[in-house]
């Protein structure tokens, strides 16, 4: 996408990039190269102590059941059984993950998962385009303690739906692997469809807080971006750059040229 006097490219990303690396393209690292800033959706890299202690303190008011009440004892049987295999291979107290609420649970198996799989500071990609660019400023669209509030408010059915369906995936390497492999080919149907629509299908509220609104708030971000000076590379998971609640569908709308998908 490009503006009077700047280029705004946007990559979609996922945590689970073939490991052939055949996506890294010479393209890719030229974009890399060419970019003055970095945009991510929330900071790159494990947050300040400052904010640290505000999303611990809001992790002490919200994250836990109310007394007397489990998350077991809200999963399915197959999710309670997938929970304690989780608990013991990210070694994470059990008791402790049954004392949280879904969306707390779900952030600490992910949380770990990325600690022992390596990604803590980033997917592949994303690695990738950093060593491929010369140190520019990274920014970043939204904040954790927004995020945070924002996962709070969706209902707590959908976030059980979200665990079990985070858990499983986790569970079942295949499954991510197959979004890495429709990622590097390119297969937007694919992802629109197994990840964007099955969210909006399975968790509405959650599809609309997490994904569709902020998108918009994204692309005029983007938009403004465009009307600078600047040549900037926007780093997205890939499921925002599908179907017609994509950022690039959203820049269209407001009268900007999209090349690509």
């Amino acid at each position: 996408m490009t503006g009077p006097h700047a280029t705004v490219f946007l990559t979609g990303t996922t945590p689970v990039a073939p490991a052939d690396g055949k996506w890294k393209t010479p393209a890719l690292q030229q974009t890399a190269a060419s970019a003055q800033e970095l945009w991510f959706i929330t900071p790159f890299g494990k947050p300040g102590l400052i904010t640290m202690a505000r999303l611990g303190a809001t992790v002490a008011t919200k994250g836990y059941m109310p007394s007397g009440r489990t998350l077991s004892s809200i999963l399915s049987p197959e999710g309670r059984a997938r929970m304690g295999r989780l608990a013991t291979r990210y070694n994470i107290n059990p008791e402790k993950l049954d004392r949280m609420t879904p969306w707390y649970a779900d952030v600490t198996i992910a949380l770990a998962m990325r600690d022992k799989e390596g990604i803590a500071q980033g997917s592949p990609a994303e690695r990738f385009i950093i060593a491929s660019a010369h140190n520019p400023p990274k920014r970043a669209f939204d904040n954790l303690e927004d995020d945070l509030k924002l996962l709070i408010t969706t209902p707590e059915t959908e976030q059980v739906y979200n665990l079990e369906e985070a858990m499983r995936r986790d569970e079942d390497p295949s499954l991510n692997q197959r979004y890495g492999e429709a990622w590097a080919a390119g297969d937007e149907a694919w992802i629109l469809k197994e990840r964007e629509q099955h969210l909006a299908s399975h968790a509405p509220e959650t599809y609309r807080i997490l994904q569709v609104e902020p998108r918009k708030r994204w692309a005029d971000k983007i938009a403004a971006l465009s009307k600078g000076s600047k040549t900037i590379v926007v780093i997205v998971d890939a499921g925002n750059l599908t179907g017609p609640n994509g950022l690039p569908t959203l820049l269209r709308k407001q009268g900007l040229q999209v090349e690509g998908p």
